[in-house]
């Protein structure tokens, strides 16, 4: 099986995806609108998630002990985390409508902090007198997955040993109850925050989970390319429907893991640093505050080349200044992908 792989392209990808869909969203410019017709940023969030179950359950699996795994996590995570949130703050001290010491005094400003640093981002998504006139105001509305992903993390080390035991029938749960929740949050409950509870953990679990059993399962990866053409064929019939969200699962997971894994030649762009994630952290605010300058009003084309220019340099300063600080250089060799014995990236 070939060892060559290329994660770190696709999930680059997926972020540069996320990044131009949210730069129509949130500025609402209607010159750069088409990119969220174009370009789907629920396909780019949910093969994180895939990739994400997969690398974590090959790191897991090779972890000396619990707490080893955890500690990696939390390496790889907090830094750049805990980085965004003191960045969004700083931007709200300099640009909020309110006196200084009025800001600072604030509840909502208080609630903000404890929300995001909790990772209870919902809670408080925005600063006083930040943003107000700005389409969208919460300070970095792509912090939502982080709970999520944390909540996985942590079910990780219950799941992947039953799923080694019965890999099938273990997914077969997971995707059951995740269905079951998602299509109740849709489909039968239309009460408040229908739709916020809709995405949480339960429904991404299938995801995640689905690319730790192809981490953990060797039959079922070896059966990959065949899964994944099956399962987009199915998904491209049932698109239209109400039916789609029971493919989807298995049709994004295996196709961005396929493409990760044995697709195409390998694409090297590790010299750069692991970008991925600063870029999915950072692009929300620098959106926001050349929106709040009237960047995008003046030259939509202009406020998104900005925005991808200084999202990728602050991606490019966090890692080699900050993330890659906190993690052993081992951790960062390149994924292996046979399952499930060999190293992964943390």
């Amino acid at each position: 099986m070939n060892e060559k792989n290329n994660f770190d392209i696709v999930r680059f990808s997926l972020a540069f995806i996320v990044m131009l869909v949210h730069s129509a969203e949130v500025t609402r410019n209607v010159d750069i609108r088409f990119l969220d017709h174009f370009l789907n940023s629920d396909f780019a969030v949910k093969g994180f998630f895939a990739i994400s179950g997969f690398l974590i359950a090959k790191s897991y699996l090779r972890s000396k002990s619990l707490t080893s795994y955890f500690i990696k996590r939390a390496q790889r995570i907090l830094p750049a985390y805990i980085f965004v949130i003191i960045l969004c703050f700083v931007i709200g001290m300099c640009l909020t409508t309110l006196p200084l010491m009025d800001f600072l005094k604030n509840k909502e400003t208080i609630k903000y902090l404890v929300a995001n640093f909790s990772f209870l981002n919902f809670i408080q998504a925005s600063l006083p007198g930040v943003f107000t006139n700005n389409p969208n105001q919460p300070m970095d509305g792509s912090l939502w997955t982080i709970k999520a992903e944390l909540t996985l993390y942590v079910l990780l080390p219950l799941i992947v040993p039953m799923m080694k035991k019965n890999p099938l029938k273990v997914w077969a749960a997971i995707f059951v109850i995740s269905c079951a929740w998602f299509f109740y949050f849709t489909s039968v409950y239309t009460g408040p925050k229908a739709d916020t509870l809709a995405k949480q953990f339960v429904a991404l679990s299938s995801y995640f989970f689905f690319g730790s059993l192809l981490a953990v399962h060797q039959p079922t990866f070896d059966r990959l390319k065949e899964i994944t053409i099956i399962s987009l064929v199915v998904f491209l019939l049932f698109k239209s429907t109400d039916y789609a969200f029971i493919v989807e699962p298995v049709a994004f997971s295996s196709v961005v893991i396929l493409f990760c894994t044995n697709l195409c030649k390998e694409i090297k762009i590790s010299q750069y640093g692991d970008l991925s994630y600063g870029m999915y952290l950072y692009h929300w605010p620098i959106i926001q505050v050349l929106q709040h300058f009237g960047v995008f009003d003046t030259n939509a084309f202009l406020g998104l080349g900005l925005t991808i220019v200084i999202t990728l340099a602050l991606a490019y300063t966090s890692w080699n200044l900050l993330e890659s600080r906190f993690l052993k250089r081992a951790h960062h060799a390149q994924p292996s992908i046979t399952p499930p014995t060999t190293t992964a990236r943390d």
